[in-house]
């Protein structure tokens, strides 16, 4: 990702932080990719539901 995409603060609850943090080093990615991975998967799924 290019440092110029926008940016926000985001609060997590513990569990989630961790779950988030597990899930990145598994998939080889960092919590920021991990993260943007699961969003975009969601926002496909929800589209093709729409469908």
């Amino acid at each position: 990702m290019a440092r110029k995409d926008p940016q926000f603060n985001l609060r997590l609850p513990e569990e989630l932080k961790q779950w988030v943090e597990n899930e990145a080093q598994k998939n080889f990615r960092s919590q920021t990719a991990e993260v943007v991975f699961a969003l975009m998967e969601e926002k496909k799924r929800r589209e093709q539901a729409m469908a």
